[in-house]
Order: structure tokens, then C-alpha cells, then sequence
């Protein structure tokens, strides 16, 4: 694993990470607390792989997804993609990510097929590449049942593997999923995780913010924990154990009362 920020120039393309945050910081003002940092100096390299990214609420993971999906500006620092950097080549970053966000809605009144039809006219395919990847994407999410459906009468979990197939659908090489299984059922939250287990493939990353630790421990290659805006750990799920342990291990992390046992330090002054 390569840390310590933006490689150097000479570099071949090839050998530089995949995506690549330097320094980033991204600030708010809230009325009641002044200025919250949310991103507060995060540097790290990422490559092709699953990467579960974990913290409570309000550690800033959504808005560290949200930089990464060029929906945000970092305030200073860089967000880099295949060498593209997301200030000044957004529209080519946006063209190679899928983004799923706990806020992400459907139009009720289309069907799958309707919505998946709809968004590919947005994307550079070619007809019969269209209808590979529609077909893949019919086949993955096992979408065939409600295909012509309307959305407005499908489940919560029903809903979520068509969004999977909607930001799948263009074969995107970074793919950032934000709590794709808050509010499923057990049975939807486990098919929501073996469609995310099968999206896996050589030169794609895949980044998943997740508070489900058997999710953390089965998909990621890699796990980063976030407090406070900054990261606390960066390592393997086995670097913290496995079952309750790995549980018992980042609630530590997130407390402040445990130590990283990977790369990233807890931050210096942290309680």
C-alpha cells in the first residue's frame, strides 16, 4: 500500500494508486456550533479493491464519499482519479463513477427497465453494448420479476437492487455505495450484499460506508475508520479481528480509547 500523498510526476501512469486524496479538508458553518470540520486532513491512496469505510454518524464519511463523487470541492488539499484531479476534470470523474447515496430516489412512476433505458442514454454506450450491459445488469440484481413494474409499488429492497443496477449500469471504474443497506430487511440486506460482493471486479474500486460489520468483515479488502473527520485506522478487517472482536475493535476506534493498528495514527491531541 503506497501513503504519503501525490506521486511523483516521472511516475508511469500504470504504477500510481488509483485514487489518491492529499490533504483534503472540507469545512462547514452550522449555526450552533460555528465551524465544523468535517474532512480535517485526509491523505490516502486507494487501488482496485473493496474498501469499507466506518465511523458514527456525523464523522464525516458522507462528505468524504461526496468529495470523492465530485458532488463537493474540497476547501484545500486534492481529490485525484486516475490521474484526473476532480477540481479541474470533473465532468471526466464523474464519467467514470457510479454513486449510491442514502438520499438517491427513483422516478415512481417509471419501471425498471423504463429508468435503466432512461439513464443509459446518458452515457457514451454503443446499442449493442447498451443491451450487454442491461442484460448483465437484469441478471446481477435478478431485476426480471418487477422488470415492468412500476416503482411506486416495489419494496424498499426491491427499489435499492435497481439503484445498484442503475449506477452499475455505465461499468464505472470507481463505485462509492453510502449506506446502500440502511432500512432493508435482513433478506434485502443480504441480497443487497451479494450484489455488491459480485460488482467486484479487477480495476474497479469500490468504496462502501457501511455500519454493518459483517459487511466489513465478508466484502472489504480494506477498512478505514473515521472520527471526527479524520482517519483513525486504515488496514485489513483482520488487522482488528473478526466477529465480536472486530466489532469490540472499531467501537474502541470510534470512542477514542483504541489504537490504529494500521498505517493511519489517530490524531495527534485526539481524547
Amino acid at each position: 500500500m503506497r501513503r504519503g500523498g501525490w506521486q511523483p510526476p516521472s511516475m508511469p501512469p500504470s504504477v500510481l494508486p488509483m485514487l489518491i486524496l492529499e490533504r483534503v479538508h472540507k469545512s462547514f458553518y452550522d449555526p450552533g456550533r460555528g465551524e465544523v470540520r468535517a474532512v480535517d486532513g485526509v491523505d490516502i491512496c486507494l487501488d482496485a479493491g473493496v474498501v469499507a469505510l466506518v465511523g458514527a454518524n456525523g464523522a464525516g464519511k458522507s462528505t468524504l464519499l461526496r468529495l470523492c463523487a465530485t458532488l463537493l470541492r474540497p476547501d484545500s488539499g486534492r481529490v485525484v482519479l486516475n490521474g484526473l484531479d476532480t477540481r479541474s476534470h470533473a465532468a471526466r470523474v464523474r464519467a467514470r463513477l457510479g454513486y449510491l447515496s442514502t438520499t438517491t430516489r427513483l422516478y415512481p412512476r417509471f419501471t425498471p427497465l423504463e429508468l435503466l433505458r432512461f439513464v443509459g442514454g446518458f452515457f457514451p454506450l454503443e446499442p449493442a453494448q447498451f443491451d450487454l450491459r442491461l442484460k448483465q445488469m437484469i441478471e446481477r440484481f435478478a431485476l426480471d420479476e418487477f422488470l415492468n413494474q412500476r416503482m411506486s409499488g416495489l419494496s424498499t429492497g426491491q427499489l435499492q437492487r435497481v439503484n445498484l443496477a442503475r449506477t452499475l449500469l455505465p461499468d464505472p471504474e470507481l463505485l462509492i455505495l453510502d449506506e446502500p443497506t440502511t432500512g432493508l430487511d435482513v433478506l434485502a440486506a443480504h441480497q443487497v450484499s451479494e450484489a455488491i460482493r459480485s460488482s467486484a471486479r479487477p480495476g474497479r474500486l469500490i468504496i462502501l460506508a457501511t455500519h454493518i460489520m459483517r459487511d466489513v468483515e465478508q466484502l472489504a479488502d480494506r477498512v478505514l475508520v473515521m472520527r471526527q473527520g479524520r482517519l483513525v485506522h486504515d488496514g485489513p478487517p483482520s488487522s482488528l479481528g473478526s466477529g465480536e472482536r472486530l466489532h469490540e475493535s472499531i467501537h474502541r476506534l470510534l470512542v477514542g480509547s483504541g489504537s490504529s493498528a494500521g498505517p493511519v495514527d489517530a490524531p495527534a491531541g485526539a481524547p
